[in-house]
C-alpha cells in the first residue's frame, strides 16, 4: 500500500502501510472532516462509513468521495441488503463477466460476517424492524464486504451493547490480520481496539498531535442499582400491563408488566434488539401498536375521546432515530423551540420563561454562539445537545432519553450529565426514563432499573 496524506490547517497527516490509526478529539474538532478528506482524495482505496447524519457536518460534496453506509427504513430484509448485487450496486440489466473469484471470496466473507456480527438471526428481518444497534451491524457488514483496502469507521461503537462491542473488536482484529488498514474515530478511551498502532488528536479542526499509540489502563465500571420500592404515595405516570409484541414475527416483549410513578428515574438496559427503543415508541404513542396495548399514561389510554396530543404534549423525547430524521437546514433556534405544542397538537410560540431556559441551557452546553447556525454545520455531538435542550425547554412531565450521550466526547458528556443531574434535583416531579449501554452515560439520581432481554 502506498502512503496517503491529508492536510488540515497547514499540518499534514500521513498514513503508511501497516499502520492502524485512531482519531480522537472533542466535539466539533474535525474528525469527520479529516476522514472525509481522505476518502475524497483516494476514492479508489478508502471506504468511509458514517452513521446517521454526522457526515453532513463537513459541508463537503460527497459525490464519489465516500461510501455513506445507509439503509432506508423500508421493507427489504437484512438478507436482501447483503447480497453481492446489493453491495456492488449490480443492475439486473447489466452485462458483466462471471466474476467467479470475486463472488467466491464474497461468499466466504459473507458467511464469516453473518457469524462474527451475529447477523444470522436477523437475516429474515425487515430493515424497518431493526434496532439502532442492529442497524449499525448491518451497515458495518455492508462496508466490510466492499473489500476496500482502507476502511474508515466513524464512531462504530456508538449504540452497541457490551457483547457487540467485543464482537466488533474481534471482527476488526481479523480484518487487520488479513491486511486491511483501519482508521477509527472513537468517543471513549476503552473503545480503542488493541490492534491500534497510532493516534491522531484534533482540536478546532487542527492537528494537535500524531504518533504511536500508548494505551491507558482504565477501571471498568459496572451498572449497579439498589432495589427501591415504588413510590406508591405519588401519582402513577406510566402503567404497562401484559405487554406482548412480535414485530416481524420476532418476539420483543412477553407479558411485560411495568409501573412508573411521578419523580422516578429509571435506566433501561438490555442487548441490542431487546426492544428498548420500541418500548419508548410505544410509550410516546409513535408506534401504531400503542393503540392495541394496555398502556396508561397520566391515567389515560390512547383511544376514542383521548386525543394523542393531549398525552404527547406532556412527553418529550431524544433518540438517534429523531436525530437522523431532522432537517439539517433548520437553525439551532428553530429546532430548540420546535417541540412546544398545545394539547391539540398545535405548535405554539415559546414563552419568555422558555426562552430564558433555552438561553441558560445553550450557554451551559457551550452552544449559545451557534443559535442561528443550521444543524448541517454542527457535528453529531452538538446536534444531540441541541435535541436535549429542545426536550427540556418543552417542560415535559415525562422525559424519554434514548442514549443521551451518543456521539459525545468525554468533556461534553460530563457537562451534559451535570446539567441533567442538576435539573433532576431542581424538578423533583419530573419523571425520566433513560436508555443506556454504558454506566458512565447515566446521570446521577437514577436509582431504578429495568432490564430487557431478547426472547
Amino acid at each position: 500500500m502506498n502512503d496517503f496524506s491529508v492536510t488540515l490547517s497547514a499540518r499534514t497527516w500521513t498514513l503508511k502501510a501497516g499502520e492502524q490509526w485512531v482519531v480522537s478529539g472533542p466535539v466539533g474538532s474535525g474528525k469527520t472532516l479529516l476522514t472525509t478528506q481522505l476518502a475524497r482524495l483516494y476514492p479508489d482505496a478508502a471506504c468511509l462509513v458514517t452513521f446517521g447524519d454526522q457526515a453532513n457536518a463537513t459541508g463537503s460534496s460527497w459525490a464519489e468521495a465516500r461510501y455513506h453506509a445507509s439503509i432506508e427504513y423500508d421493507f427489504r430484509t437484512v438478507a436482501d441488503c447483503l447480497t453481492y448485487e446489493s453491495i456492488h450496486c449490480v443492475s439486473p440489466f447489466e452485462v458483466r463477466p462471471p466474476e467467479k473469484k470475486e463472488r467466491a471470496e464474497f461468499k466466504r466473507m459473507r458467511a464469516w460476517l453473518d457469524d462474527a456480527l451475529q447477523l444470522t438471526p436477523l437475516l429474515d428481518s425487515w430493515t424497518v424492524h431493526l434496532s439502532n444497534g442492529e442497524h449499525r451491524r448491518l451497515l458495518l457488514a455492508r462496508a466490510i464486504l466492499r473489500q476496500s483496502p482502507i476502511l474508515i469507521l466513524d464512531d462504530p461503537y456508538a449504540g452497541l451493547d457490551e457483547v457487540m462491542r467485543e464482537a466488533l473488536t474481534q471482527t476488526l482484529s481479523t480484518l487487520v490480520k488479513e491486511g486491511r488498514t483501519l482508521i477509527l474515530t472513537v468517543r471513549n478511551e476503552d473503545e480503542i481496539p488493541p490492534f491500534i498502532t497510532h493516534r491522531l488528536r484534533l482540536e478546532n479542526c487542527e492537528i494537535r498531535s500524531q504518533g504511536r499509540y500508548r494505551p491507558r489502563i482504565q477501571a471498568i465500571e459496572k451498572l449497579s442499582f439498589s432495589r427501591n420500592p415504588p413510590a406508591l404515595d405519588t401519582p402513577c405516570v406510566l402503567s404497562i400491563r401484559a405487554l406482548s409484541h412480535k414485530p416481524g414475527g420476532r418476539e420483543l416483549f412477553h407479558d411485560l408488566d411495568w409501573e412508573v410513578h411521578q419523580g422516578e428515574r429509571w435506566v433501561i438496559t438490555g442487548p441490542n434488539g431487546s426492544g428498548k427503543t420500541t418500548l419508548f415508541s410505544l410509550i410516546a404513542g409513535d408506534n401504531p401498536y400503542a393503540y392495541a396495548c394496555d398502556i396508561t399514561r397520566f391515567g389515560q389510554k390512547l383511544g376514542p375521546g383521548v386525543p394523542l396530543w393531549k398525552i404527547r404534549s406532556r412527553i418529550a423525547s431524544v433518540s438517534p432515530e429523531a436525530q437522523a430524521a431532522i432537517d439539517p437546514t433548520q437553525t439551532v433556534e428553530a429546532v430548540v423551540f420546535s417541540g412546544i405544542f398545545t394539547k391539540n397538537g398545535v405548535r405554539k410560540a415559546p414563552s419568555s420563561t422558555q426562552r430564558a431556559t433555552a438561553r441558560h441551557l445553550l450557554t451551559t452546553l457551550g452552544l449559545h454562539e451557534r443559535l442561528h447556525d443550521t444543524l448541517g454545520t454542527l457535528s453529531a455531538g452538538y446536534i444531540r445537545l441541541v435535541l436535549i435542550v429542545r426536550a427540556l425547554v418543552a417542560s415535559p412531565d415525562l422525559l424519554l432519553l434514548d442514549e443521551p450521550c451518543l456521539n459525545l466526547e468525554t468533556a461534553e458528556r460530563k457537562k451534559l450529565l451535570r446539567l441533567i443531574s442538576r435539573l433532576l434535583c431542581e424538578i423533583p416531579t419530573l419523571t425520566v426514563l433513560c436508555i443506556a449501554h454504558r454506566p458512565e452515560h447515566i446521570p446521577e439520581g437514577f436509582d431504578r432499573h429495568l432490564r430487557l432481554g431478547a426472547h
